[in-house]
């Protein structure tokens, strides 16, 4: 691993900003509708449990390997390596499909005349450059881009309010369909996308300067962020009805409508600014995570080298994956959360704690047995 080392602050910025910064601007459970904001926040309840339950007890045992060290540690090397790159392939190809899907919005709402490949590329390289600094920059990084999330998240809640465009009646009947609905679509936003993301973590929560700290940083970043997702969807169907289902970033249309005293009016690069901090964010660290992830099961003396051909071989895959942005969303948000996300995000990671609560009873009983 890199020698190198961040702190509770920085890993709180980077949990909070990879969380929120691109659920805000999806239309993520939507399909329940005016309750949406209700799913959300289930989900969000669901993801503290097993953060606490799962991630954080595989931690505690082994709190100076990634999670791919730690397959190696608790499967061998022949089953653990192989695991390891189920995980590095996974991760690689949540980075290609973020790629697209950042090219794909941005030539469509902010550089209609660039082609996509233009602007994958560009970012890429910006992702490249950020991985090649390495983790200490990272995360004083989104530090920085944590204090403008704030701002941009002040300022819209001020503006909408000023407006006088919440229409309160838009958020009834609530649980209209009763609680199976949104019971339903918020097992998906704890398991997968976007809290269940957070299994990513385990990459990194051995950069922590004081592990005891992950706890904290990691219970406080989930809370607040699905504080912050539950309370933007519900202002944003407050705004436009369950007609936000239909759009494609809700939060867009819900600032359009923004309109202070015929002075102040489409707060547009508030989204657009919310939307690039939380898709760079995404890539940087599961791109940092191929990387590191390669360099540690394969004893690499450095992870610098992998990132160009990594990085070009996501630029490459994120656009010949799909032909659309259709094809590769419905399979991302309806299909990946059960056929792959369930898996890995939550299956293995139990199986993983089952195997290391046994090992460590057996091995304690072992030990008490008189010689």
């Amino acid at each position: 691993m890199e020698n190198a080392k961040i702190d509770s602050k920085q890993l709180f910025s980077l949990m909070f900003l990879f969380q929120l910064g691109t659920g805000i601007v999806t239309r993520m459970g939507m399909q329940a509708k005016q309750d949406a904001w209700i799913s959300i926040f289930i989900g969000m309840f669901g993801a503290l449990i097993l953060f606490f339950l799962v991630y954080l007890q595989i931690f505690k045992q082994y709190p100076t390997l990634p999670f791919t060290g730690i397959l190696v540690k608790v499967f061998s090397k022949y089953i653990g390596i192989p695991l390891s790159l189920v995980y590095i392939s996974y991760f690689f190809f949540v980075a290609s499909v973020n790629a697209r899907h950042l090219g794909d919005t941005m030539g469509t709402y902010i550089l209609p005349d660039t082609p996509v490949p233009v602007i994958v590329f560009i970012s890429l390289v910006l992702v490249s450059y950020a991985c090649y600094l390495g983790i200490e920059v990272i995360g004083r990084t989104a530090e920085i881009l944590f204090a403008a999330m704030v701002v941009f998240g002040l300022t819209g809640n001020f503006t909408v309010v000023a407006s006088s465009i919440i229409k309160l009646k838009n958020l009834q009947p609530i649980l209209e369909f009763g609680w199976l609905p949104v019971l339903k679509h918020s097992v998906t936003l704890m398991i997968f996308f976007p809290f269940g993301e957070i299994f990513l973590f385990l990459m990194f929560f051995p950069y922590l300067n004081k592990p005891d700290l992950v706890k904290r940083s990691g219970l406080l970043s989930i809370f607040l962020s699905g504080l912050g997702l539950s309370w933007t969807f519900l202002l944003i169907i407050s705004v436009i009805g369950i007609g936000a289902q239909a759009v494609e970033i809700p939060l867009l249309s819900a600032v359009e409508k923004i309109n202070v005293g015929h002075i102040i009016q489409r707060m547009d690069s508030i989204v657009v600014g919310t939307f690039a901090v939380g898709f760079f964010i995404k890539i940087i660290l599961y791109v940092y995570a191929v990387v590191i992830g390669l360099t540690d099961i394969f004893k690499f003396k450095r992870y610098q080298p992998l990132i160009f051909p990594v990085v070009s071989l996501i630029f490459i895959y994120s656009l010949v994956w799909a032909n659309n942005k259709v094809t590769y969303q419905g399979f991302f948000y309806n299909k990946m959360p059960y056929l792959i996300g369930f898996p890995l995000l939550v299956g293995m990671p139990v199986i993983v704690l089952i195997m290391i609560v046994v090992r460590n009873y057996f091995g304690t009983s072992r030990a008490n047995i008189p010689k």
